[in-house]
């Protein structure tokens, strides 16, 4: 008896997957459940939903890029800045990456200068931050379609094999 509870053992770790790979990696629930949080702190040092994509960073960056989707151009006050600037952060956070994209539209001179609009491109970057206020301006919509499509093709070839950065310094990704 004692010899086939040895063999029954034996064959279950044998052919048992490997927890440790596994344990510790979020779930696409327990992702996307983060990313809508995201936001929700008021300060650096509350972004404990960031930890979460972390622990995953090329299935959060997949799920980040799905959810890109352009919103209203505009001025966004403290407390209210659109999700999808959130999503862009949590991604300049998790590949140290940033894309620009060009606009034809009319800038005014707030846009021009928090978009870091560059004069002979016309490229501007999704969002700006007027940092002492925290006040975000979203860029015009053809922009933000190009900068969406910049995302989505540079994960399709790049995504995969990509040594993600998961920077944890606030200044690097939220402004």
């Amino acid at each position: 008896m004692r010899s086939c509870l040895v063999a029954l053992a034996a064959f279950v770790i044998w052919f048992s997957p490997p927890q440790a790979f596994s344990q510790g990696l979020p779930s696409d629930a327990e992702i996307k459940i983060a990313i809508s949080r995201l936001g929700a702190a008021t300060d650096s040092k509350s972004f404990t939903e960031f930890e979460i994509l972390y622990k995953n960073p090329h299935r959060a960056t997949e799920l980040l890029i799905a959810a890109l989707k352009p919103v209203p151009r505009g001025e966004y006050v403290a407390g209210k800045h659109p999700e999808v600037v959130w999503n862009i952060r949590a991604l300049r956070s998790l590949t140290g990456l940033n894309f620009r994209g060009p606009t034809h539209a009319d800038l005014t001179k707030d846009e021009a200068h928090f978009l870091g609009n560059h004069p002979k491109t016309d490229e501007v970057e999704f969002f700006g931050t007027w940092m002492s206020r925290d006040r975000v301006w979203v860029a015009p919509a053809d922009a933000q379609a190009t900068i969406i499509q910049k995302w989505r093709k540079w994960f399709q070839e790049n995504g995969e094999a990509f040594s993600y950065a998961n920077d944890r310094n606030f200044d690097h990704w939220y402004f």
